[in-house]
């Protein structure tokens, strides 16, 4: 019985063993940059204690195989595990960290992740998480360069020459091809089973009676011997073309599994961009929602029946002592006097000698006056009428007005 359950307690240990094992692959391959993640595992770490040289050594594997970014990722989890294991009563892990510490500093290469792990060494060593001397060696390690312990991978070119060699349409026609030799060899299996000799069965001959059964059977073999020879070149055919059409599906797998990177990152990159649109979206809408309404304009906008201002209450009054009815004031009209502006009047009292001065002009000056009169009648436009037959008795207005003044004889 004793031997039988210190069997059993084994196999659970083992089985537990496993599982943590699993778990922790599982969980350094999927830590994240966030802040939720480190900390996350950082305190499953610090729960787990009792197993902090498995849970290094498996730190320092993730580390050894993963990408630069990942590899950042990990040194933030050792950075809070190293400076929370204290006060959480699990120092041990300062120690377990500083034996792989200097070999996981070597493996930094990446210029953006070596200033992100030399920016966490001196936070170790202004709060003297670890000495002097084990912060300079950590620094002196990540000038260091990375021992080469293979040449560069021959299977990231291959695949590199892969995707650039790769012809969609090539391979599409050989796929076509493929099915079609198909059919083909369906369609021969066919005829082979439909034939009226079975010409690996020994039975047929057991029954053969006369000659001329005979001849018929040896007809009916020779043909049905020609189809299954016809049947076998083809599949010894078929077997030839089977290891350039596995490696042209290799090559397909390869190029499609590149181009569903390539489309993921970019599918990422509209994700972003949606949600930063989303993002300014909401917070015009807040900014919106500051802003003035129509109804709460300072200054009432007066309403539809609202009467218009008329003498002294219009906006427009005065004006024309100002600049602009001073400036239209400066030409005076061809009919007013020499003297006087047209928006002049006559004070009591004043005397109007318009009549004396007009008789007083000469017939140039008539002529000049009338001419002058013409030319102001002809600037405004007439409306477009249709055009109406003139008549003998009508005389142009125009003609009237520009008439010489009568002379008035002196007295």
């Amino acid at each position: 019985m004793a031997a039988g359950t210190g069997a059993a307690s084994g196999h659970g240990g083992r089985g537990s063993s496993a599982a943590l094992q699993s778990s922790l692959d599982r969980r350094f391959q999927g830590v994240s940059n966030t802040m939720e993640s480190i900390q996350g595992l950082s305190n499953w770490c610090i729960e787990n204690k009792k197993h902090h040289s498995l849970i290094v050594r498996y730190w320092m594997k993730w580390l050894r195989k993963s990408a630069p970014s990942h590899r950042l990722n990990l040194f933030y989890l050792a950075n809070d595990v190293i400076q929370n294991c204290k006060r959480k009563n699990a120092i041990v892990y300062r120690t377990s960290f500083a034996e792989v510490l200097p070999e996981a500093a070597v493996l930094v290469k990446d210029g953006k992740v070596r200033k992100s792990v030399e920016r966490i060494l001196t936070i170790w060593e202004e709060r003297s998480v670890y000495p002097e001397e084990v912060i300079s060696e950590l620094r002196a390690g990540l000038t260091k360069k990375a021992p080469s312990t293979a040449p560069a991978n021959p299977k990231a070119a291959l695949k590199s020459k892969i995707v650039a060699e790769f012809a969609p349409q090539a391979f599409m026609e050989q796929l076509s091809s493929y099915r079609r030799s198909m059919e083909e060899a369906e369609l021969k299996e066919k005829q082979l089973a439909a034939m009226r000799v079975d010409v690996c069965s020994t039975e047929a001959l057991k029954r053969l009676k006369d000659k001329a059964g005979g001849k018929k059977f040896s007809k009916d073999f020779e043909e049905g011997s020609g189809k299954l020879q016809d049947f076998v070149s083809f599949l010894e055919r078929q077997v030839k073309g089977g290891p350039p059409l596995l490696e042209a599906l290799n090559n397909a797998d390869v190029f499609y599994e590149m181009q569903y990177k390539e489309v993921k990152i970019i599918a990422n990159a509209y994700k972003t961009f949606a949600n930063r649109v989303t993002h300014l979206k909401r917070k015009l809408d807040t900014l919106k929602t500051t802003l003035p309404g129509p109804d709460d304009s300072p200054i009432p906008s007066p309403s539809e029946d609202a009467p218009s201002p008329t003498g002294s209450e219009s906006p427009f009054h005065n004006m024309n002592a100002g600049g602009a009815g001073g400036a239209e004031g400066e030409v005076p009209s061809p009919l007013s006097s020499p003297g006087r502006s047209p928006g002049q009047t006559l004070q009591h009292g004043e005397r109007d000698n318009r009549d004396v001065e007009d008789m007083e002009l000469s017939e140039g000056e008539e002529t000049e006056s009338a001419s002058i009169i013409v030319e102001e009648r002809t600037e405004q436009p007439a409306p477009i009428t249709a055009p109406k037959p003139a008549t003998v008795d009508s005389q142009p207005p125009l003609a009237q007005e520009v008439g010489p003044p009568k002379q008035i004889p002196p007295p």
